[in-house]
């Protein structure tokens, strides 16, 4: 005859609350401050933790903790099962004038800058309570989504797992941005000029030997340019093309934007056959249904758009 079996055999949720913690600070004087518990309580959960899964689950590793085999293959059911459980509350409905939901987001730096405030914009007027971490793309996304570290990605580059959903938002022509010591200020820009510029180049997960999808298209009709500067960041960008002859393509938006800014030039880029930027919003499927993320998924969208709509 089958046993009866206890609701998780007896395990405490809270245990799990204390996991994810440890799990995601891999320390537990650090999981203690973001659960507001006295590091001796966090110890003792440990300590239970260890006697239900028997398995030592961090072990030490210099002056942290590091997760064994069994932790890690802990987190993503351990993330996914709480994220459910933090919604059972609000099941079905979602009302953006009072929810205080958290949501996170992985956005690149060179959209960030100026979706970012239109974003903002949304949330302040529409949902008050909202909370919103917005994340750069130096880190690796398709595991954030896996383990639901973020609700949405937005991105150029594609994920290709079955337990994701994307979406292509718009696509983005591309454009030329320089300043004023560049020949081009005087003599306009042609696709020779352009090519035998020096060329800056944003690298914001710190891989410059990577070639991009541009230079990757370049080689493919025999020609190269030469990279002078990576930059992992946007904001030095004017700074640096005001005060050197440096190129710069972007995505047409952004360039324009930079170029309203500042004292710069912007153009039509000269290589023809360089097709628009994607940009793709993604997410796990088991946040497709729930009301407050299809909500916070239409608030992306929208500020993506009022930045570049659709067809321009």
């Amino acid at each position: 005859m089958a046993r009866d079996i206890a609701p998780l055999d007896g395990l405490d949720l809270n245990l799990l609350v204390t996991l994810r913690a440890l799990l995601r600070e891999s320390s537990v004087t650090r999981a203690a401050q973001r659960l507001g518990q006295t590091q001796p309580t966090v110890s003792r959960s440990l300590a239970a933790l260890r006697a239900t899964f028997d398995d030592r689950l961090l072990v030490r590793a210099g002056r942290g903790l590091t997760p064994t085999p069994m932790a890690l293959s802990l987190r993503t059911p351990v993330e996914r099962a709480l994220a459910a459980i933090d919604r059972l509350r609000t099941a079905g409905e979602f009302d953006p004038s009072n929810a205080t939901r958290a949501f996170r987001i992985t956005l690149p730096d060179v959209l960030g800058a100026f979706v970012v405030p239109a974003l903002a914009h949304r949330l302040q007027s529409t949902a008050p309570g909202i909370s919103l971490q917005v994340l750069g793309s130096e880190r690796d996304v398709l595991r954030t989504l896996l383990d639901d570290e973020v609700d949405v990605v937005v991105g150029a580059m594609p994920l290709d797992h079955p337990e994701l959903y994307a979406r292509r938002v718009l696509g983005m022509g591309w454009s030329v941005l320089f300043g004023p010591p560049h020949p081009a200020s005087q003599e306009g820009l042609t696709f020779e000029s352009w090519l035998q510029s020096t060329h800056m180049v944003l690298s914001p997960q710190g891989r410059p030997d990577t070639p991009g999808a541009l230079d990757r298209l370049l080689a493919q009709h025999g020609h190269r340019r030469h990279i002078g500067l990576h930059l992992g960041y946007v904001a030095a960008v004017p700074g640096v093309l005001q005060s050197t002859p440096y190129v710069m393509s972007l995505p047409t938006p952004i360039a324009t934007e930079l170029a309203r800014q500042s004292s710069l030039t912007v153009v039509a880029h000269p290589f023809e056959q360089l097709g628009p930027v994607p940009v793709r919003m993604i997410w796990h499927e088991a946040n497709h249904s729930d009301a407050g993320h299809h909500w916070l998924r239409e608030q992306v969208v929208a500020a993506l758009e009022s930045v570049h709509p659709p067809g321009e």
